[in-house]
């Protein structure tokens, strides 16, 4: 694929965000907040003040954010675009304010750590679980937007505020060993039901709940298989046990606890469509990493290392998706995939009940050659993602 077609991908994805983004931040704020639970795929700065933790606050992480501010990725996370989507500004590290005197913050605070899971065992030396960061959600009610709303206005605050979850995914793997499995996953999920309810009890009502994504075709995984490349199927099959019952258990607590509402979020299948079709997407390297480009040794992505030079061709920057891959997630989730979030109905009652203007959208911005290619390669390629979009 030319460089003229990645320029293009490039430029239909920056717009069709741009204009969603415009359309829906013109529109009063129905979510009063963003509040973020999960691992590193959310992460922005926990790790910072976690002793022990696996940070990421060098260059060349953040390096099209503008800063390494403990993102695992180059640019923004699912969560930063969810809040610019709800027009929210993102929601800050909590132990970061924590460490600056408990500024007041109502409109949403990021409470996720790296390596952490659901489990109370899962890396808890090294990372804020899940239990701690519901903790501190429950300091945040009871003692801080108290001194922001007002006593009274904080009930209805929470239950108008958008909780996006994002976790699970290391409680998956035990001194490095994956211990996916059937039984598994039915204990994975009653553990993370309870930490939902509990949530729910502290007022939460409206939750945006990531699966989990396929850690079998993950670079350091895929990278040390042979053939080289090739995703591990049984990790993923394994994985998706857990992501079948997480479905059903969000329709269940719908059922059972009162107001409970929720979009279940497939990014596994997000990042798993990236990967089997790329450049239907203007991904050229969907296998490596970004960071670092070496494939030798552990592949972990260290100050100084060697990194590629444009990250809108990359579908991961190390383990992580890059910020490419998250705005195609994006656009799919918030705009025009009904496979990829679900049910559709509450994304459009979290999200905003406006009608985006795709078509329209695309004709202004597609190439000037629209010719129908008349064999396949790469304006087949091209043409595909412009169909997909419409449909």
């Amino acid at each position: 694929m030319s460089t003229n077609n990645h320029l293009n991908h490039s430029l239909i994805l920056t717009v069709l965000l741009l204009i969603a983004f415009a359309t829906k931040t013109e529109q009063s704020n129905q979510i009063p907040a963003l509040y973020v639970f999960g691992d590193s795929f959310v992460e922005c700065g926990n790790n910072h003040y976690v002793p022990g933790a696996d940070l990421r606050n060098f260059f060349p992480y953040g390096i099209d954010f503008g800063t390494p501010t403990g993102r695992c990725t180059n640019g923004k996370t699912v969560a930063d675009l969810l809040a610019i989507y709800l027009g929210l500004p993102f929601a800050p590290a909590y132990l970061g304010l924590s460490s600056k005197g408990n500024r007041v913050i109502t409109t949403g605070i990021n409470y996720a750590s790296g390596g952490s899971g659901i489990l109370p065992d899962t890396n808890n030396k090294t990372s804020l679980i899940m239990d701690e960061q519901i903790r501190g959600f429950e300091r945040t009610v009871k003692e801080i937007l108290p001194k922001g709303l007002g006593e009274e206005a904080v009930e209805k605050h929470v239950s108008e505020s958008l909780f996006l979850v994002s976790s699970g995914v290391n409680d998956h793997f035990k001194n490095r060993t994956f211990r996916g499995s059937r039984k598994f996953a039915s204990y994975l999920i009653n553990e993370f039901k309870i930490r939902l309810q509990i949530l729910h009890s502290l007022g939460a009502r409206k939750f945006f709940v990531n699966n989990v994504p396929p850690a079998g075709c993950f670079p350091s995984m895929t990278l040390h298989l042979k053939p080289i490349g090739k995703c591990s199927e049984k990790m993923n099959k394994r994985i998706s046990f857990y992501n079948k019952k997480l479905l059903i258990l969000l329709h269940e607590l719908q059922t059972q606890l009162p107001g409970f509402t929720f979009v279940y979020s497939d990014l596994n299948k997000s990042i798993m469509e990236i990967r089997q079709n790329p450049h239907k997407y203007g991904i050229v390297e969907a296998i490596k990493p970004c960071c670092p480009r070496s494939i030798n040794g552990d592949l972990a992505c260290r100050p100084y290392s060697d990194f590629c030079a444009n990250r809108n061709t990359y579908l991961f920057f190390d383990d992580h998706p890059t910020e490419r891959a998250n705005q195609i997630y994006a656009i799919k989730c918030f705009v025009i995939d009904h496979a990829i979030c679900t049910p559709r109905i509450n994304i459009l009652h979290f999200l905003g009940n406006e009608s985006f203007p795709v078509k329209k959208t695309l004709e202004r911005i597609k190439p000037n050659n629209t010719k129908r290619p008349t064999n396949k390669g790469e304006l087949h390629d091209k043409f595909d993602f412009f169909e997909e979009i419409e449909q």
